[in-house]
């Protein structure tokens, strides 16, 4: 019996639109209900996003960092943190933008010498909207290119022959602070969201081999990974742990046979390209900076303190190991500059998940497969660790859980995925695995549903005050008011449950029609 899905062309690419608008509806509902600057670092995102679409890819050094030539409303959003680090206090305390919105001055970010790829793609807004709505805008177009990201991975997962435990597991990688992040100015959203489809576009290509598909699987591979390599200064190193990693799969005859194709040849040299652009990416700022202020005054630098500078790389791999709970809960979701963390509820449905697929994963991975399962929870654990140790004499602890999120969702996924391979043969009860997408469906609807909510009760009252203010008597009141944000979340998640869904009904189709095919 066949157990190989139909691959009509249409049925994945409409998965692809599905996932794509149900993401890009979570991803705007984070954009427009979280207060401008709310997000991490995010101010010095926004101006580094209005410069560089402007040509100003650095600007000299400064004070407080790159001075660069942006609207006056882009750089007035250095004033409007007065609720960051104080979850009582709603938003609505931000003073209005003084004077001109639209006048060019003169602002500064920390971001200056970031890569500028992904500034690049988002802060075109800010040419066309003289206001605030520019910098929502941005918000919104970077939460539908990273959710693009992410709707690709869901495509690719439903041309697997058994794709419903891979959707699982890629349904348990998207932790609400996954979404939360899709919907601010920040490369962390392209670099999380590409990481985990980079990563399953190469166990596809390893683990469903197809001729006929090889093409446009590369395409998608090249495409995320060159975005990714471009966003962080460590992001090439998710890059090459998301092709490395499914690698190990492969024998040694199917590893070489697999390198001989000319699609992989040429996916590889433009991916080496991308990342080496990346790389040459930090000097190349430097100077950009040291010609931007010739002839100008020097200036003093104030530059952030980070504790612990000078302690050595042991005492920081040691800190990291002691922390890993805290980070872990903060990849769950931990919402604002880390004041606001999801409610308990939502990370005991998460630690359910993961406990649920890591048992499953030591029960049943065999050979290879437990090899690469060992081989990223490893990783997941003691990889962030080994980065901040190496960093912490010179530029002390700077560790945010949402750092490790690349890592993570690919030891959720992966392992999730290759618990399907492992069990694909032997036809677990088609109502039973129904019946366990429903389940996890619920606490991801549960989950991602209450961890909103209670963001939006910080931003919107403050989080000491009783729930039904939240409708009744908002103090900071998002664009469009209380219930736009809720209802195009809410939207969104039913969206994304029947994509999963549809992909599950696919499955027990070809069951169906398999004895006769």
């Amino acid at each position: 019996m066949s157990s190989v899905l139909p691959r009509a062309g249409g049925g994945r690419w409409s998965v692809f639109a599905g996932a794509w608008i149900a993401l890009s509806l979570l991803a705007a509902a984070w954009a427009i209900s979280s207060p401008i600057s709310s997000g991490p670092d995010e101010p010095a995102h926004i101006v580094k996003a209005a410069s560089v679409v402007r040509g100003e890819f650095v600007g000299p050094q400064g004070t407080y960092g790159n001075e660069v030539e942006v609207p006056n409303y882009i750089s007035w959003t250095n004033a409007q943190t007065c609720f960051v680090f104080q979850p009582t206090v709603p938003a609505d305390c931000a003073p209005a933008v003084e004077g001109d919105p639209a006048k060019t001055v003169l602002g500064s970010t920390t971001a200056g010498y970031n890569n500028p790829v992904y500034y690049v793609l988002v802060g075109w807004p800010t040419l066309i909207f003289s206001d605030s709505t520019g910098i929502y805008a941005v918000r919104i177009v970077s939460g539908i290119l990273s959710s693009g990201m992410l709707a690709l991975a869901f495509m690719l997962v439903s041309s697997w022959r058994r794709p419903t435990i891979p959707a699982i597991g890629l349904i348990a990688a998207i932790t609400p602070m996954v979404l939360y992040v899709n919907g601010l100015v920040n490369p962390s959203s392209f670099e999380i969201s590409g990481a985990i489809t980079a990563f399953v576009a190469m166990l596809t290509i390893v683990s469903q081999p197809d001729e006929r598909m090889l093409r446009e699987r590369a395409i998608v591979l090249v495409t995320v990974s060159v975005l990714v390599a471009n966003t962080r200064t460590i992001s090439p190193l998710w890059v090459a742990l998301a092709i490395v990693l499914p690698l190990l799969l492969l024998r040694g005859r199917e590893l070489g046979a697999l390198l001989r194709r000319r699609a992989v040849l040429l996916s590889a040299a433009i991916i080496v390209l991308g990342t080496a652009f990346s790389i040459a990416w930090t000097p190349i700022s430097t100077r950009l900076a040291t010609d931007a202020a010739a002839g100008t005054p020097a200036t003093p630098v104030i530059t952030t303190l980070f504790p612990d500078v000078g302690q050595s790389p042991f005492f920081g791999f040691v800190k990291m190991v002691t922390l890993t709970f805290t980070n872990g809960a903060d990849m769950i979701g931990n919402f604002g500059w880390l004041d606001t963390p999801v409610p308990a509820t939502t990370i005991v449905i998460w630690t359910m998940l993961l406990g649920v697929i890591l048992l499953a994963g030591f029960v049943l991975l065999r050979g290879r497969r437990a090899v690469v399962g060992a081989t990223l929870l490893l990783l997941a654990l003691f990889l962030p660790a080994v980065i901040q140790a190496a960093f912490i004499t010179s530029g002390g602890f700077i560790w945010q859980g949402r750092y490790g999120l690349p890592i993570f969702v690919m030891l959720v996924f992966g392992v999730c995925a290759l618990v399907g391979l492992s069990i694909q043969n032997l036809r677990p009860k088609s109502n039973a695995l129904t019946r366990l997408v429903l389940a996890v469906l619920v606490g991801f609807v549960a989950g991602q549903g209450y961890g909103f909510l209670k963001a939006m009760r910080r931003n919107v009252i403050g989080s000491d005050t009783s729930w039904k203010q939240l409708i009744t008597d908002p103090q900071w009141i998002p664009p469009g008011g209380v219930m736009l944000s809720l209802g195009i979340f809410a939207i969104g998640l039913v969206a994304l449950a029947v994509v999963v869904l549809r992909i599950r009904s696919a499955e027990r189709r070809a069951e169906v029609v398999g004895p006769n095919a």
